[in-house]
C-alpha cells in the first residue's frame, strides 16, 4: 500500500484528502514562489508543484519504498483592464477586496497543478486541471462585507468556494470542484492508478 505524503502546509488540501478518508503526513516545503518574467500561469503552477514535491523528497530520509509525495500549486489568471493579471493569496483584507473588484463580471481561470513524485524510482508525473469561474457583478460594499465575514486571506483569488464565496459567481466550469479548493482529487485518483498502480479508493475505503 502506498505511503502518501502531502508536500504542503495548506489546511485545505489536507482537509480534501481527509474528506475522502485519506489521512496523510504533511511537510511544508520552503520554496521561492516568485513567478519568472513572462512565465505562463500553466508553467508557473507546474514548476511550483514539482518544486514542492522534490524539495520535500530531498529532505526526507529512510522513507518506505512505496512512498509517493503529492505536490500541488494553484495559479489564477484574470484579464484585467491592464492586461492579464495573476491572482495570488491576498494576505490582507484590502488586497482581497482589490482582487475581487478586478474579477467582477469577468471570467477567471484557475490552473491547479498536481505533481506525484516517487523517491525510490525518481519518477515524477505532473498534470494541470483547469477551472473557469464566472463572477457576478457585486458592489464594493458587498465584497468588503464578504471579506470581513469569511476572511479568505490565504486563498488565491480571495474567496472560499466551499463557503460564502460561491455566492460571488454566476457559474463554474470544472472537471472537479475540489480543484478550486486546492487539490484535484479526481486527477490524483487517475494519476495514481495509471502511473503508479495505486488504488486510492481501496486505501480510502479501509
Amino acid at each position: 500500500m502506498a505511503h502518501l505524503i502531502l508536500a504542503s502546509s495548506s489546511q485545505y488540501r489536507k482537509m480534501l484528502l481527509a474528506n475522502i478518508g485519506i489521512h496523510v503526513d504533511t511537510h511544508a516545503p520552503d520554496i521561492d514562489e516568485t513567478p519568472f518574467n513572462n512565465e505562463a500561469p500553466t508553467a508557473l503552477s507546474v514548476r511550483l508543484a514539482e518544486q514542492k514535491a522534490l524539495k520535500v523528497a530531498s529532505e526526507l530520509v529512510n522513507v518506505p519504498r512505496d512512498t509517493l509525495i503529492i505536490g500541488s500549486d494553484q495559479v489564477a489568471l484574470v484579464q484585467s483592464d491592464d492586461g492579464p493579471q495573476l491572482l495570488g493569496k491576498p494576505g490582507n483584507s484590502d488586497n482581497a477586496v482589490k482582487q475581487l473588484k478586478a474579477c467582477q463580471g469577468k471570467e477567471v481561470t484557475f490552473y491547479t497543478a498536481l505533481c506525484l513524485h516517487q523517491p525510490a524510482t525518481n519518477k515524477t508525473v505532473t498534470q494541470v486541471d483547469e477551472t473557469r469561474v464566472y463572477f457576478r457583478q457585486n458592489s464594493e460594499a458587498a465584497l468588503t462585507a464578504y471579506v470581513q465575514k469569511e476572511q479568505p486571506l490565504d486563498c488565491a483569488g480571495s474567496f472560499k468556494s466551499e463557503g460564502l464565496g460561491v455566492l460571488l459567481f454566476d457559474k463554474i466550469t470544472s472537471r472537479d470542484p475540489n480543484s478550486l479548493i486546492g487539490l484535484p482529487i479526481m486527477l490524483l485518483n487517475e494519476l495514481l492508478d495509471v502511473h503508479f498502480n495505486v488504488d486510492l479508493l481501496a486505501i480510502a475505503a479501509q
